[in-house]
């Protein structure tokens, strides 16, 4: 199998795929430290387990499953005899160049930092998209490097779906109230969803859903998802042309008129206002971060 590597200087393989074709005894693969690991098992089972931990702490699956293992520490995949599938390896560095860049990144990031394990459902857009990488890994054309990272790009998309669909269905998962509250205002946050929207999604009461954010992050929620929505206008007004009422849709708001009053009321001042004062800084040659309205 040829690996893509990084540019001249560097060769650690930055992505690579790994076919399971129903061996006669049981096989292991290798996920280095700080990869984030895909398994899509069609058939047979798998174990998973961190490098020298005990067997008993090893999580099987067995097939038809869709496996994402986050980037971490180093690991071992066992397949068991009879086993088929795909496991798709790839460096933190390639995932993160990989997200989306716009407003999602962040969100994409916190989500794909847990774990998911789903019934691999049929015509799986994701089993369609690593074919697509083997593809393009076995012809090696021009541009290959960029086709892979788009190919992942949309993988990593397709994986934030489902995980944000797994967080609303299991309601209450091994994470903390507080973390798994941050991670549904991370899907959610420019639909604009009530707090009892968010509790009533986690299977909380309110004032219970308010006391753990609290504790988390010094703030109530309402105060959390407004500094978020907050720090996604800012970074619109200042790294696009987008004119106010567009950057307004794009953040939830159907009438630009109250994303203006929102705005201004968080920050004291109009988002053109806001836009202006820092164009002018900038032209200055103003960039610290006190400087910044």
């Amino acid at each position: 199998m040829k690996a893509l590597t990084l540019p001249i200087g560097d060769s650690r393989p930055i992505l690579s795929l790994l076919h399971v074709k129903s061996p006669l005894t049981r096989v292991g693969y290798g996920v280095p430290a700080d990869s984030g690991c895909l398994l899509i098992l069609l058939a047979g089972r798998v174990s998973v387990s961190q490098t020298a931990a005990p067997v008993e702490e090893a999580q099987t699956f067995e097939g038809p499953r869709l496996v994402w293992v986050p980037a971490g520490a180093p690991r071992e995949l066992a397949a068991e005899a009879g086993g088929r599938g795909m496991i798709l390896l790839a460096s933190q560095q390639t995932l993160v160049r990989a997200l989306p860049a716009s407003l999602l990144a962040d969100q994409m990031r916190l989500v794909l930092g847990q774990g998911l394990s789903l019934a691999l459902a049929q015509n799986e857009p994701i089993v369609r998209l690593v074919d697509g990488v083997a593809d393009e890994k076995q012809s090696s054309g021009p541009g290959s490097r960029e086709a892979l990272e788009h190919y992942l790009g949309l993988i990593l998309l397709h994986l934030w779906r489902l995980l944000g669909a797994d967080l609303v269905s299991r309601r209450r998962s091994p994470q903390g109230l507080a973390e798994r509250f941050l991670m549904l205002a991370g899907l959610h946050k420019h639909q604009h969803w009530t707090i009892e929207d968010y509790a009533g999604t986690l299977g909380v009461r309110r004032d219970r859903l308010g006391l753990a954010v609290r504790r988390a992050t010094g703030m109530s929620p309402q105060a959390y998802l407004h500094r978020e929505i907050m720090r996604d206008a800012c970074e619109l007004l200042a790294s696009t042309g987008l004119p106010v009422s567009q950057i307004a849709f794009r953040l939830g708001f159907a009438d630009p008129a109250y994303f203006n009053r929102f705005f201004t009321r968080q920050s004291g001042q109009s988002p053109g206002r806001y836009r202006h004062v820092l164009r002018d800084r900038k032209e200055q040659g103003d960039m610290t971060y006190a400087a910044w309205p």
